[in-house]
């Protein structure tokens, strides 16, 4: 030692290996963190949904007046494919449990962040791309109807969203009146 300081540091090889390993894990970090995003959204939806649901079955069970001052209104809600970003609650002053334009609309309902309503499924087809359900005091049954038709109801709905990322949840509606949101474990929805 000849009375000069030694110089310690970072050569320029272990700065960009130090900096490389810092730019992977933040990467997938910021990748992984998004995914759950993501899903965690994905899962919100289909609560609302659920919960949208469940406000036309309590509407529809419960003495609530409706727009012409008349207690025997049904509620249901009201999906189509052809707007797979909105679906609406609605008043089914007909009682005949579907959606018409005639029928007053309490809320439509926007799904955002690219999410959207991608299959609708209906007693185990998934050939509908039309669905209302419906509920009609004082039975808390729902009321599963297709296409529009009618008096001809069915048994159980599923109602598949899908977040653009690919990940799917499912909204099922029996017509018992029992409504659920679960992960898409069957593959119903692909």
């Amino acid at each position: 030692m000849n009375g000069q300081p030694s110089q310690q540091g970072f050569t320029l090889i272990e700065l960009l290996v130090s900096i490389s390993i810092f730019t992977i894990i933040t990467t997938v970090a910021v990748f992984n963190n998004s995914q759950f995003n993501g899903s965690v959204l994905l899962t919100n939806l289909a609560y609302e949904i659920g919960l949208s649901i469940r406000e036309a079955q309590s509407y529809g069970i419960s003495v609530r007046q409706d727009a012409a001052s008349n207690f025997n209104a049904g509620y249901g809600v009201h999906f189509d494919l052809t707007t797979p970003t909105h679906y609406t609650l609605f008043e089914d002053d007909a009682a005949d449990h579907v959606w018409s334009p005639a029928d007053a609309q309490l809320q439509t309902f926007t799904i955002s962040r690219g999410n959207k309503v991608s299959k609708i499924c209906v007693d185990g087809s998934c050939s509908a791309t039309v669905a209302d359900i419906s509920f009609i005091r004082p039975d808390p049954d729902a009321y599963i109807t297709v296409g529009g038709i009618v008096g001809a109801y069915h048994g159980e709905a599923d109602i598949c969203i899908a977040s653009p990322q690919g990940m799917k949840r499912l909204v099922t509606v029996a017509s018992t009146g029992q409504i659920s949101a679960s992960l898409d474990s069957g593959g119903l929805c692909n």
